[in-house]
């Protein structure tokens, strides 16, 4: 029987070798967008956060106040994101995805996991079964409140 840590290195590596095998074969929709990996990794916290201070997308992206200001204008000018006062505290400011911002990001992530439904056609029954538990068991810890850290080790 294989340890916990001998197995939680095994998926590890396991990931990384299936995420390097479709980054040579399988069409990537977010490498035709030009915007910077930060602007990108702003976006996707705005979408699984919602609307925010600019502070905690500051936090989520470990980037100043000023360099986060700068991410966001860009997105702005894109009409991905539109920034407004926080009504609890005039001096904060709140930012969330526009619906153009929204739809943008919501077909990316689609046509992940289009390109990923096709791989699951590929598998067994039991094997869908299996993945079925793991992914599962996966989300369960994610949607756990204390699991939300800072997309940037700190």
């Amino acid at each position: 029987m294989a340890s916990r840590e001998h197995l939680v290195e095994d998926i590890q590596r396991l990931m990384t070798t299936a995420a390097t095998a479709s980054a040579g074969t399988r069409p990537m929709p977010w490498l035709a967008v030009d915007l910077s990996m930060a602007q990108l990794k702003a976006l996707m916290v705005l979408h699984a956060r919602g609307i925010v201070r600019v502070g905690e997308v500051a936090h989520m992206l470990a980037m100043s106040p000023n360099a986060t200001t700068a991410v966001l204008d860009r997105l702005e000018e894109e009409g991905l994101t539109q920034r407004q006062p926080d009504p609890t505290d005039r001096r904060a400011v709140l930012v969330g995805l526009t619906q153009h911002g929204s739809e943008w990001i919501t077909e990316l992530l689609s046509a992940n996991v289009r390109d990923f439904g096709e791989l699951l056609g590929e598998l067994t029954v039991a094997e869908l079964q299996a993945l079925h538990f793991g992914m599962s068991a996966v989300n369960r810890v994610l949607q756990r409140s204390d699991a939300v850290k800072p997309l940037v080790a700190e």
